[in-house]
């Protein structure tokens, strides 16, 4: 394999943990709040269900959501390499337009589905539902990261191995 441009490699890495710290922070304070929200309306073991709620869907995207990360950082090790050409750079670009195709519809799906939950005055598990959402939007955002850096680390080391 040729020579990688580690730089490129290592800001991505950075900014995704710049990122999931800021999720995190923020699905500790929406945590909070939540918890705060049931047990104000007299339901604590909602906040309970709606984490188990979000863990399941995780446990259910883990594997697509994986399968999605290798992919980008395969797009990301091949653009990194010194010396591609015009045409390889043309086709990188065109698979990476696919992979944000993909992260775009997910961030749709979470959107349109927490905006579609009725007013909590209509249907009383509306505010279930919608921290079971919000919750699994921030853990399926984290895990995608995640993933990400887990697999580039990986990629760079199987990378690092061929060459020598």
């Amino acid at each position: 394999m040729s020579d990688l441009n580690g730089k490129k490699l290592q800001r991505t890495m950075m900014v995704n943990r710049i990122v999931q710290t800021v999720l995190l922070a923020l699905l500790f304070y929406l945590a909070i709040n939540f918890q705060a929200l049931f047990a104000q309306q007299g339901k604590p073991e909602q906040f309970f269900s709606s984490i188990v709620i979000a863990v399941v869907v995780q446990l259910l995207l883990i594997y697509p959501i994986y399968k999605l990360a290798w992919r980008d950082v395969g797009i990301e090790v091949d653009s990194s390499v010194v010396g591609i050409t015009p045409e390889q750079t043309a086709a990188l670009r065109k698979k990476r337009l696919l992979g944000e195709m993909w992260k775009v519809s997910g961030i749709a799906f979470f959107l349109v589905f927490a905006v579609m939950v009725p007013d909590v005055k209509k249907a009383p598990g509306a505010r279930l539902v919608l921290a079971a959402t919000i919750f699994s939007f921030l853990l399926t955002c984290l895990m995608y990261f995640q993933c990400f850096n887990f697999a580039c680390k990986k990629r760079v080391a199987i990378n690092d191995q061929e060459k020598s």
